[in-house]
């Protein structure tokens, strides 16, 4: 049997070689020149099939955010272009149509050739005599039925790197461009608030960064415990309705730890938060949420409709109402639990007609997702008049402070990127619940 096999592995190899001329005479029989015909052809009619309808995710340059672009080829050598986007038509959709081609180049280029109002806003001089420095004119990589790769042509001549994708963009989830743009509206809006600091994200090995300025696309990044001063960095990103794309892969990460991957591309998960598609692991989150206590810039108002009250929170606030308007012969208006950074304390900031009052307790974050209040009415700056008032007044709001100070808090939130609305439960009483939003 071995015999047998070597010879038959001999075979083999003789085969091989005697095939090997012709193989080789077979990819270089056609001259570069053809090779790049054949591509710029083959590209052509890639584009245009299967309705000729793509996303493309594009960057001007460096410093500014990404924006959407759809655009459908047509075999007339048209292309519609649509987009929504600050700079085109005040920010309102907006679709034109012009013509397209693809030429045999630096290899073969996707090239917008007459002037389309919704794309070459970007690419055209503007009053500074620059303007943006975007590219019409795209390399074309590689690509698929799915995909498209493309590097911008002039960016690439000034050195500059921008490689851009293009994908296929489904016309049963889409049926018209405005309903993508439409979509793309309420994901960015429910994507991030830009009044939470300090988004988190956290690699494979475990190494965590701080997320700030991710409502403009401009995110910035420093390592946990550092400083953006001292040893931070900056990228551009564009949102898609299915997650974020950064122009460049975050080398930074591999400086801090070989084993992470410099990732780029991230998808939007169930709970709001953005699961890295590179490495499967990396992972963008909000901030905890008793960290959000901390924030000045939220006011959480507690509310009083149906189902976000509950237990002795909606007992307590019914008498708030009904005494005010007995003792102050005044409308309850509603009730606030903040943070107040210049006291580092939380307050309950009400207002009561037209006169606002602060009550202060003490905070505690037990846990990422616990926080503990306490109160001593005789500390010195307990209150503010109104709130001193009011606290020696109506017993319902000595009530409600009690509440508040009596045990621990668990908070909870379904998108963990937002937090808002987010619901904080009496761990001793589960009935005893409030839903916060700011």
């Amino acid at each position: 049997m071995k015999k047998l096999f070597n010879l038959s592995a001999l075979i083999l190899m003789l085969s091989m070689v005697a095939c090997a001329p012709s193989e080789v005479d077979d990819i270089f029989d056609e001259s570069p020149a053809a090779r790049l015909d054949n591509a710029v052809k083959n590209y052509t009619e890639l584009l245009k099939s299967n309705g000729g309808r793509w996303l493309m995710q594009y960057f001007a340059n460096g410093d500014e955010e990404g924006f959407n672009y759809i655009m459908t080829f047509h075999e007339d050598g048209s292309v519609d272009i649509s987009t929504q986007n600050a700079y085109v038509n005040d920010g309102a959709f907006y679709s034109d149509k012009s013509t397209w081609d693809v030429v045999a180049d630096y290899g073969p280029v996707l090239s917008f050739n007459t002037y389309n109002k919704a794309f070459h806003v970007f690419s055209s001089p503007q009053s500074d005599g620059t303007g943006h420095g975007g590219d019409y004119e795209f390399i074309i990589l590689s690509g698929d039925d799915n995909q498209i790769n493309l590097r911008g042509k002039k960016s690439r001549g000034k050195g500059a790197v921008i490689d851009l994708i293009m994908t296929r963009l489904s016309s049963t989830e889409y049926p018209t461009d405005e309903d993508y743009f439409t979509q793309l509206t309420a994901v960015s809006k429910a994507a991030f608030s830009d009044r939470i600091n300090n988004y988190v994200l956290t690699t494979g090995s475990g190494k965590r960064y701080i997320c700030n300025d991710v409502t403009t696309m401009i995110w910035s990044f420093y390592p946990e415990g550092g400083s953006l001063l001292d040893n931070g960095d900056y990228m551009n990103a564009i949102i898609t309705t299915k997650g974020l794309r950064f122009m460049e892969p975050l080398t930074f990460i591999t400086e801090y730890d070989a084993n992470d991957v410099a990732v780029q591309n991230f998808e939007f998960q169930p709970d709001g938060s953005l699961l890295c598609a590179d490495d499967g692991v990396t992972k963008i989150t909000g901030p905890a949420l008793a960290d959000l206590f901390h924030q000045p810039q939220l006011g959480w108002m507690l509310s009083s409709k149906d189902g976000e009250f509950g237990g002795d929170f909606v007992t307590i606030y019914n008498q708030i109402v009904t005494e005010a308007k007995a003792k102050y012969k005044t409308t309850f208006n509603w009730l606030q639990l903040g943070y107040d950074a210049a006291k580092a304390k939380y307050r309950l900031y009400f207002k009561n007609g037209k006169y606002t009052g602060s009550i202060y307790v003490n905070h505690e974050i037990v846990d990422a997702n616990t926080i503990k209040f306490s109160f001593n009415p005789e500390a010195e700056g307990a209150f503010d008049n109104n709130g001193q008032s009011h606290y020696n007044n109506l017993p319902s709001m000595q009530a409600m402070v009690q509440l508040l100070c009596t045990g621990e808090y668990t908070l909870a939130a379904e998108n963990v990127m937002v937090s808002n609305p987010m619901t904080m439960t009496s761990k001793s009483n589960p009935s005893n619940f409030v839903v916060l939003s700011f």
